[in-house]
């Protein structure tokens, strides 16, 4: 094997992952500004199903904006032409891929973020003082039997 192949190899596949990995660990971050974690094994599982959920539903999400919207790959040709390099379809393919694949896990961040406090809670009030609060939310009446509201 030539040096010179797995080298470039090597650089190709750095380019790859960082093209799936970058988009991914900023969903991360940005969920983590927003919604901050309360605990260690909350961070950790929050931040793996983000970045699964990026990888997952990122490229499909991109395929659709493509199929909605080809207009937006003629950056291809626009790159080509402005002097870009060879790399110029897989940098096009990224302007779409990562806000793409942004967009697909900062859901997954929150949803999940928010089914751990809920969990949480309910671990701590217990389930029946919790369907009561829910009781008296949907049918508007407190515990004492009256009625919310004027």
């Amino acid at each position: 094997m030539e040096p010179g192949s797995t080298g470039l190899g090597g650089l190709a596949a750095l380019k790859v992952a960082m093209a799936y990995g970058i988009p991914a660990a900023v969903a991360a971050m940005l969920g983590l500004l927003i919604m901050p974690p309360r605990t260690v094994r909350e961070f950790t599982v929050r931040t793996v199903s983000t970045v699964a959920c990026s990888f997952l539903f990122g490229p499909a999400l991109a395929s659709a904006v493509i199929a909605w919207k080809p207009g937006l790959m003629d950056a291809m040709t626009w790159l080509a032409r402005h002097g870009a390099g060879t790399d110029d379809a897989l940098l096009a393919k990224f302007y779409v891929l990562g806000p793409s694949m942004l967009l697909a896990g900062l859901p997954a961040w929150w949803v999940l973020g928010a089914y751990m406090r809920w969990m949480a809670s309910m671990r701590q009030k217990g389930v029946l003082q919790w369907v009561a609060e829910l009781r008296d939310k949907v049918l508007g009446m407190r515990s004492d039997g009256g009625r919310h509201g004027p």
